[in-house]
């Protein structure tokens, strides 16, 4: 009787990750591994915080549109 893997469904005795051919581990810069870090605390600052998050891009959202209709206002005034 042969095992086999939960998830990918092969045999045991291939499990383990898929080999790759010619694939080379290269190290990421200092900046794209600072970009990376950045970005991934930012997605999870908004996994913790998302209602506070979603509350503060809609407040921005309402902010500048209220800006760009007073605006709008503004120059349709002065041509008048």
């Amino acid at each position: 009787m042969k095992v086999r893997c939960a998830r990918s469904g092969r045999p045991t005795e291939q499990a383990g990750p898929p080999r790759r051919r010619g694939a080379v581990r290269r190290r990421l810069s200092v900046t794209g591994a600072r970009c990376g870090r950045a970005a991934s605390d930012v997605v999870r600052w908004i996994s913790r915080r998302r209602a506070v998050a979603a509350d503060q891009f809609l407040r921005g959202a309402c902010y500048g549109a209220g800006t760009a209709v007073v605006g709008l206002l503004a120059v349709w005034a002065q041509t008048r």
